[in-house]
């Protein structure tokens, strides 16, 4: 719950209210409205025919979740990708004289503490304006890096070490920031609502002819298919949610650096 933001909570209180206005509007429409004789007056409907909306519905749904899951584990990868080239990086730095080591682990510690202070929280909240808090520091250094694979008395291997792992992590980055700020958006799945909406009236149809069992199957419909909206809203994004991906290689990464 740490992790929730006030999104998530706001489209957890429309999905209670549209949910609500759901139920007393299908409830209307089917027992007291002016076309209500008219359903009541169809005969044979089976109880499989919930089985195509709930299958349209379950597939929607489905689509969504496998991309969120997709989402989650191409985070995880990303991470585990940043996390490498910061260890590649504090590996060469053992190999370099002591001067140009206190300055790289000096920049990667940075670059760290930026990450995991700045961008980090920025990321968990959905902040797309402060997106690039930690550029400064993976600038510096790329600098540092630069400076050191440039030196006429450095190895040619370790200067071309050095610059691919950069390279490393900024494609790591870039593909960390991507899945924070550029996920998916329930605005663009109208399909969703409407097929939820469907699947409601499909549950009232197959009580017409008791009123407070249709009610009571409405609202246990309606509870079953917001939890399942809910829930995969607070894990649109894979750094915020009930299970999001935590920075831990990282600070392991500076911190098994602080122990050499």
């Amino acid at each position: 719950m740490d992790h929730l933001i006030i999104q998530d909570y706001r489209f957890a209180g429309l999905i209670i209210v549209f949910g609500t206005l759901a139920i007393f509007v299908i409830s209307w429409l089917l027992d007291r409205s002016p076309i209500s004789k008219w359903f009541k007056a169809s005969e044979g409907i089976a109880v499989s025919f919930i089985t195509i909306p709930a299958f349209l519905f379950g597939l929607a749904i489905s689509t969504l979740a496998s991309g969120i899951w997709d989402r989650h584990s191409t985070a995880h990868f990303s991470l585990v990708n940043e996390s490498a080239a910061i260890g590649a990086l504090i590996s060469v730095s053992k190999i370099l004289s002591p001067q140009d080591k206190l300055m790289l682990n000096t920049a990667i510690n940075n670059y760290v503490n930026g990450v995991v202070d700045k961008e980090w929280p920025a990321m968990q909240s959905g902040d797309s304006k402060n997106h690039w808090l930690a550029s400064p520091e993976l600038e510096a250094l790329s600098a540092v890096a630069n400076k050191i694979a440039t030196d006429p008395n450095q190895l040619s291997s370790t200067g071309n070490r050095l610059q691919a792992t950069i390279d490393n992590l900024r494609h790591a980055r870039l593909l960390r920031l991507g899945l924070a700020y550029d996920g998916i958006d329930f605005a663009r799945w109208p399909s969703i609502y409407m097929l939820s909406f469907l699947l409601l009236f499909s549950v009232g149809l197959l009580q017409l002819r008791a009123p407070r069992a249709m009610r009571i199957a409405l609202t246990m419909g309606a509870l079953c298919i917001g939890s399942s909206l809910v829930f995969l809203y607070i894990n649109l994004s894979p750094y915020r949610g009930i299970n999001p991906v935590e920075p831990t290689f990282l600070k392991d990464s500076v911190q098994s650096m602080q122990s050499l």
